[in-house]
């Protein structure tokens, strides 16, 4: 254990480096890439405005709650006051899609933890000493109450978020006969993503069209499959797939977190619960604070601890 211990520690030493050169490059690109995108608006949009898109662009590749939250709020301050904005609108319709998609996660971990503690009520009406079921039987029934306690609040702020997206998508979904390229890849990042998460029909066609559109390494088609192949139900060998995708993505451009998270979640359908611990560990190192990532690890561990 200590030099496995040894070996992470070791790991996420050699990780913290790369990830340091990592973010200054990538805001290097994001910069010149917000510049360029200024000069092919169709509407004249401030530097400045270009700048704090792009900066709540690179909060949100750091995948926690927190950096998702302040991200939402400069995006929306943002496109208040740029009601023409697409790539803004664009921004928060796929910051507030990650939401949801963390939310049907969650509701997913839960439902798979509800599974779990109605197995254990079954084994501890099995046990031989009553005092020994009684105890056992009372401790699951709280967790129990508190799991469903959970899954009410979620059903509520699903509800809330899918609301919110569907007013956010309907303006997206207004665009004109010819706009930039700029304009139009917002428009079909942010449409891919919501259908991927919503395993909408068209998924995998917008998923396509995104990639064909994207540059290598093709971060947000390669995420909206994956987001897509998750809730979907798909079969083993398209999640094999998805996770070979997963990973060059991940090789080629290390801090964007979300990679890992679904990575992980790709690997528990798969049963390869040590690659998604690996995965989750990676993720929790480069950003302390990714609670969902955190609370995989917890669900993982409460798992391999039952009975």
């Amino acid at each position: 254990m200590d030099g496995a211990r040894t070996s992470e520690n070791g790991s996420s030493q050699r990780i913290r480096p790369r990830v340091v050169l990592a973010i200054l490059v990538g805001l290097i690109v994001v910069a010149s890439l917000g510049y360029v995108a200024l000069r092919n608006r169709g509407v004249e949009i401030p530097a400045n405005v270009v700048d704090s898109t792009d900066r709540a662009s690179v909060l949100l590749r750091r995948d926690d709650a927190t950096s998702r939250k302040q991200a939402i709020e400069r995006l929306r301050s943002i496109a208040i006051e740029n009601p023409g904005y697409v790539d803004v609108q664009a921004e928060l319709a796929v910051a507030l899609t990650l939401n949801l998609s963390d939310v049907q996660a969650d509701a997913e971990r839960l439902r798979l933890r509800g599974d779990a503690i109605a197995r254990g009520l079954e084994a501890a009406a099995k046990m031989r000493v009553l005092a020994d079921q009684v105890a056992r039987r009372t401790s699951l029934q709280q967790e129990q109450e508190a799991t469903a306690r959970d899954m009410a609040s979620l059903r509520v702020t699903t509800a809330t978020l899918r609301k919110e997206l569907d007013v956010q998508l309907a303006q997206l979904n207004k665009a004109p006969e010819s706009e930039p390229p700029s304009a139009a890849a917002a428009r079909l990042k942010a449409r891919a993503l919501h259908a991927s998460v919503l395993a909408a029909p068209d998924s995998l066609a917008l998923a396509e069209r995104l990639r064909n559109v994207e540059s290598a390494p093709y971060p947000w088609s390669t995420l909206a499959r994956a987001e897509y192949a998750l809730v979907a139900g798909s079969p083993p060998e398209s999640l094999q797939a998805v996770a070979k995708d997963l990973e060059a993505l991940r090789q080629a451009d290390s801090t964007l977190l979300r990679a890992y998270l679904l990575g992980a979640r790709v690997a528990l359908k798969l049963k390869d619960t040590a690659a998604a611990r690996s995965l989750l560990d990676d993720a929790v190192a480069l950003n302390p604070n990714h609670q969902a990532a955190a609370r995989l690890i917890a669900q993982i561990d409460a798992d391999a601890a039952s009975p």
